[in-house]
C-alpha cells in the first residue's frame, strides 16, 4: 500500500512537472509607469492605436503582477518604429536580461522573459519613439498575437494589390486566409493610398488584420495619398500620370509573383481610386512590366517580369467561384469567411462604417475573373494556381 501511494506521488510529480503554462495576455494585470510623458501611460494598454506614449529620453516601466512571471512583449510603434531596448528584471529588482530591437516593423514581438518588470526604451535618448500599444504574456507557447514579420526578397507566390486598408478583405473575404494561412504560400498585399489623410493608426491596424489571416510578409505601403475626388482623371492627376503603374511594375519586378490579384476595374462600389488603381494594375502586368522601356529605373534593378496568371474582383470573363466558406484547418476549422470577418473586426476606425466581407450580392468577394494568362486558362476554375508551376 505505501509503495502504491509513492508511486502515484511520483506519477503526479512528474505529471506537473511537464505540465505546459498556458499562454495568457496579462496586460491589464500590470502596472505601466514612465519618466517621461507620464499621463499617457495608460494609452498603451487600449485596443485603439489613435495616441501613444511619446517617450523621447525616458523610460517606461511595465510591472507584472506578483509571483507571475511572463515570457514578452509585443510592441506596437506609431508612424516609425526606433530601435529600442527592452531589460527584464528578476524577482529583486535586477536586471536578469536585456535585448534590442532595431527592424523596421511596427510591430514587434520581444520573446524576453522576465520575472517583476520590463523597462523599455529608445536606444537613441533623442529619438521620437512613440509606442501606441505594449501587450504582455505569460506562459510558455508563443502566443498567436505575436507578431514575428519578415521582409519578402521574393519570388511571391501572390501579390495582392488594393488601394486602402481593409480592401484586402472587403473585397476578397477568405482570399488570405486560404493561401496565406491554410496553404502557407508566400503572400504580399500592397497599398497604393496610404498617405496624406489617412489616420496613421490604420498601418497598426491592417497589420493586426494581416496577421490574423496568416499572412507574415510585410506589407508595401505606396506612395500615393488618400483623397475624395469625383472622377478617375482627378485620381490620375492628384498622383500622377504613370506613376501609379510604375508603381506597380515596380513591385512585380521586385517580387515576381506567379499570381496578381486586383480590385474590380469598376471600382466595387464606384470608387473612384480603386478604379484608377486598377486600371494601373491591368497595364502593369500586360504592357509595363516585360517592357524595359516602361519604368527603366525599376528594370535595372530587377530586369523585367511578366506574371503567370493575373485575376480581377468581380472581372465576368473567365470567371471563376472561390467558395470562401469551406473550413480551415490552421483556423481550427473556421471558414475563410470566418477568418477575413475576425481580420477586419481589427480595423477598429472603420468599425462603425456600413462595409462587411461581401460574400453574397453584386459585390461577392468569391467572384473573380483571370484577366491574362501565360499558363492557359482555367477548367476545374476553383483555384487562383490551377496551371500554375
Amino acid at each position: 500500500m505505501y509503495r502504491r501511494i509513492l508511486l502515484i506521488l511520483t506519477i503526479l510529480v512528474l505529471f506537473a512537472g511537464s505540465v505546459v503554462a498556458e499562454t495568457e495576455d496579462i496586460t491589464k494585470k500590470c502596472k505601466f509607469t514612465a519618466t517621461v510623458d507620464k499621463q499617457h501611460t495608460g494609452w498603451v494598454t487600449t485596443d485603439r492605436y489613435s495616441n501613444s506614449w511619446q517617450g523621447k529620453g525616458g523610460v517606461m516601466t511595465v510591472k507584472l503582477p506578483k509571483n507571475t512571471p511572463a515570457q514578452g512583449l509585443q510592441l506596437s510603434f506609431l508612424i516609425q518604429a526606433y530601435p529600442v531596448k527592452v531589460t527584464a528584471l528578476d524577482a529583486a529588482g535586477e536586471p536578469m536580461g536585456e535585448t534590442v530591437y532595431d527592424q523596421r516593423f511596427l510591430h514587434a514581438w520581444v520573446p524576453l522573459k522576465a520575472e517583476s518588470a520590463y523597462q523599455v526604451e529608445a536606444v537613441d535618448p533623442a529619438a521620437d519613439i512613440r509606442i501606441n500599444r505594449i501587450r504582455v504574456f505569460t506562459g510558455d507557447e508563443r502566443p498567436r498575437e505575436a507578431q514575428t514579420w519578415h521582409d519578402s526578397e521574393g519570388p511571391l507566390d501572390m501579390l495582392l494589390i488594393v488601394t486602402h486598408p481593409d480592401d484586402e478583405l472587403l473585397w476578397f473575404g477568405g482570399l488570405l486566409p486560404t493561401y496565406a494561412g491554410e496553404r502557407h504560400m508566400n503572400v504580399m498585399v500592397a497599398y497604393a493610398a496610404v498617405q496624406g489623410a489617412l489616420k496613421k493608426r490604420r498601418y497598426n491596424e491592417l497589420l493586426d488584420g494581416l496577421w490574423t489571416c496568416g499572412v507574415t510578409a510585410y506589407p508595401e505601403l505606396g506612395p500615393f495619398n488618400d483623397f475624395q475626388v469625383k472622377t478617375v482623371e482627378g485620381v490620375v492627376k492628384r498622383w500622377g500620370e504613370g506613376a501609379a503603374q510604375a508603381w506597380c511594375t515596380g513591385l512585380i519586378r521586385k517580387y515576381r509573383p506567379k499570381v496578381v490579384v486586383t480590385q474590380d476595374l469598376r471600382g466595387e462600389s464606384g470608387h473612384k481610386q480603386h478604379r484608377a488603381l486598377a486600371q494601373a494594375v491591368v497595364d502593369a502586368v500586360t504592357e509595363w512590366s516585360g517592357d524595359a522601356s516602361r519604368d527603366p529605373e525599376s528594370a535595372a534593378l530587377y530586369g523585367t517580369y511578366t506574371p503567370q496568371k493575373f485575376y480581377i474582383h468581380r472581372y465576368r470573363e473567365n470567371e471563376i467561384f472561390m467558395d470562401w466558406n469551406q473550413p480551415l484547418e490552421a483556423f481550427g476549422g473556421q471558414s475563410g469567411t470566418q477568418v477575413a470577418r475576425e481580420a477586419f473586426r481589427k480595423h477598429v476606425s472603420q468599425r462603425k462604417t456600413h462595409y462587411h466581407i461581401y460574400v453574397t450580392g453584386p459585390l461577392d468577394s468569391r467572384y473573380l475573373g483571370l484577366y491574362y494568362s501565360r499558363v492557359g486558362e482555367d477548367v476545374a476554375k476553383n483555384d487562383l494556381f490551377e496551371h500554375v508551376e
